[in-house]
């Protein structure tokens, strides 16, 4: 209910009627709607952390990062809606300041683990030290949010596969057959 409308938007009955029980059973198990949604973010970090701890166990940066989004897909339930919670919660953040301290573990794991990921690959020779690190892990972080947004909401599951296939070869074996030309840097930062 709450990826579908929000979490403004989900009320309390919302919730009730889709979980299939009385509004007054509802509120014998959670008080809030803040404890519903603490709630869920609890059973997200596991989901996350179950999937963390499946890639730890990987040796090479490519596996690991399979290993993780394998293993995010797997933990998550039949229907990915843990996976679009996450999403939807990220966004909801940004809307709810107040939201932030039950999501912040979360993000911070997933965050956590791609540096720790990086530096990890870095450590053993796969990636280059003058690489910039952090800028590498962010790019990661992005990469895995942005296809977990177009499974979950925009193209659904089936193109996942391809994406990831696709993600796989330009991580393993570059995107372009030439080298690029440098590119400049703007004064905001941005690539131009």
């Amino acid at each position: 209910m709450i990826n579908e409308r929000g979490y403004e938007a989900a009320t309390f009955q919302a919730i009730a009627m889709r979980a299939g029980i009385s509004r007054p059973t509802m509120h014998y198990y959670f008080a809030t709607k803040e404890e519903i949604y603490d709630r869920l973010h609890r059973e997200a970090y596991s989901v996350v952390s179950g999937a963390i701890a499946a890639a730890r166990l990987e040796e090479t940066l490519m596996k690991q990062l399979a290993a993780f989004t394998a293993a995010a897909r797997e933990l998550d339930c039949p229907y990915g809606s843990t996976m679009q919670f996450l999403i939807t919660s990220l966004l909801e953040q940004h809307r709810h300041p107040g939201l932030r301290r039950s999501g912040a573990t979360v993000a911070e794991a997933v965050t956590g683990f791609f540096v720790w990921m990086v530096d990890d690959a870095i450590r053993r020779g796969e990636i280059g030290e003058d690489v910039d690190g952090p800028a590498v892990a962010n790019m990661l972080s992005a990469l895995f949010w942005g296809v977990e947004l177009f499974g979950g909401f925009l193209g659904g599951s089936d193109g996942v596969s391809g994406i990831a296939k696709q993600l796989n070869r330009l991580l393993s074996q570059g995107l372009l057959k030439q080298s690029p030309a440098p590119v400049g840097v703007s004064a905001n930062g941005l690539a131009i």
